[in-house]
């Protein structure tokens, strides 16, 4: 019997990431596979189950070993003031790598754009919306650290030309700054004329733009005072979304005709007006297609399905939602616990029907059983007419979008389709991934008191 348990768990070392939870008493940690194999369901279930239950603090997995390496006490980071989706992308970016690597101090400095003059209403909104996405981001580093402390870094947001608040300038003299982190298109030092940033770069007597060299000027002026050199911090993982084409538009940022009062929606018998608001021309679409797993309805899918049903022409339009079968989940994490097809599409059947309810002529669900799905296929495949304009994703699969409009143009000879495109703005941990794995953990800490409570 120890022989058979004993390459049960061998099987389950070499087939699945093992990682530690608490069974809600003391500190006795114990350790369990992410994946559940389908034998564990069987006659072997309590028999393997009372094994791992037994498996003690010393044999779980050290996740310091495996953490993201911090080596920095006090950084600074620049960012840009948020005008736009692309802007705060990146300012997520940066502070990303600013929380993954430093340990005790973050001074956060946001710059005003060049020919940008907020006013101090604006300002004060920023400061919010920086210290909401730095709380986001540092629940998200911990949780990619398999860290079960939260530990809180000393953060202070100092806005250009904010009343009383500290200049760059005293940030940059600090005695325990060790590091500085930004990115190029963000970043830019100036020397004899004012102004800083891409308009900048390179023109004789402003100085040269880019991290390495305000790294460089800022260590000058620091060893004039007897301070310790610092060093850059890069960017890790600087985002696709960020540069974007004319294939390419933000949802939630405003259109170019959005202000023009001569704008009207010759579909619309309102003149344009849908409630109170003008809706412009060029952010509606006569067939708007969106993909997903769809896997737990949770708000971030209702975002998305939300701004889908908003970029369709009204009576014309149609929309064509497509969900991942199941054959093609089976490597995600937790692939066990997500819902059935057809759980998953009357899920968002019930939803959309609820939200848009003139709509259900004109919506269709389909199953996804490849890449791209029917915008990436001939019209025999899906048994769908390929008349798609527009595809609704998020900036995190921007890349995947702009993959398959070069497939379409370069394989199927079509046009390549509009991508609107949406900033995550939900919390990190708000994901079916981290639905399925609370609800993993609840499982397991059930089956380890059950164990316990018959004196396994």
């Amino acid at each position: 019997m120890k022989a058979t348990l004993s390459l049960l768990l061998a099987y389950i070392s070499q087939h699945t990431n093992a990682f530690s939870i608490g069974n809600g008493r003391g500190n006795n940690i114990r350790s369990f596979d992410r994946q559940t194999p389908s034998f564990v369901q069987g006659p072997r279930r309590n028999e393997l189950s009372s094994v791992l239950c037994a498996t003690t603090a010393s044999d779980s997995v050290d996740t310091a070993e495996t953490a993201v390496p911090v080596s920095h006490s006090h950084t600074l980071a620049i960012l840009t003031l948020p005008t736009t989706s692309t802007d705060r992308i990146a300012n997520e970016a940066i502070l990303t790598t600013c929380m993954s690597h430093t340990t005790d101090k973050l001074s956060i400095v946001l710059r005003c754009k060049d020919g940008i003059s907020p006013g101090i209403h604006e300002l004060r909104g920023y400061v919010g919306e920086i210290y909401s996405l730095a709380w986001d981001v540092v629940l998200n580093v911990q949780q990619s650290q398999d860290s079960e402390d939260l530990k809180l870094m000393d953060v202070i947001i100092y806005p250009q030309n904010l009343p009383n608040a500290a200049a760059e300038g005293w940030i940059t003299h600090r005695k325990d700054l060790s590091s500085i982190c930004s990115h190029d298109t963000v970043i830019g030092w100036e020397s004899t004329s004012h102004g800083s940033g891409k308009d900048h770069d390179g023109v004789k007597g402003s100085g040269v733009g880019g991290l390495d060299q305000f790294v460089d000027a800022v260590n000058a002026d620091r060893q004039s005072r007897g301070l310790d050199c610092v060093t850059s911090l890069p960017v890790e993982n600087w985002p696709e979304a960020i540069w974007t084409d004319d294939s390419v538009v933000f949802l939630e940022d405003a259109v170019g005709d959005e202000n023009n009062g001569d704008d009207s929606m010759s579909e619309s018998n309102n003149n344009g007006l849908v409630g109170a608001y003008r809706v412009p021309s060029s952010s509606l679409f006569n067939s708007v297609a969106v993909g997903g797993t769809f896997d737990g309805m949770h708000y971030g899918h209702r975002k998305l399905l939300t701004l889908a049903v908003s970029s369709v022409l009204p009576n014309t339009g149609r929309l064509t939602i497509g969900i991942t079968t199941d054959e093609m989940l089976k490597q995600k994490e937790f692939s066990y616990l997500i819902p059935k097809l057809d759980e998953r599409i009357q899920g968002v059947r019930d939803f959309v029907d609820t939200l848009a309810p003139g709509m259900k002529n004109r919506v269709k669900i389909v199953p996804i059983v490849d890449k791209f799905g029917p915008p990436g296929c001939d019209d025999d495949t899906y048994k769908e007419k390929n008349d798609y304009d527009a595809l609704v994703l998020s900036h995190e699969t921007l890349e995947t979008g702009r993959m398959l409009n070069d497939h379409r143009v370069n394989k199927l000879g079509m046009k390549p389709l509009k991508l609107l495109c949406t900033r995550r703005t939900e919390a990190h941990n708000m994901s079916s991934t981290t639905l399925r794995r609370i609800k993993y953990q609840k499982d397991v800490v059930n089956l380890c008191e059950d164990l316990d409570g018959d004196g396994i």
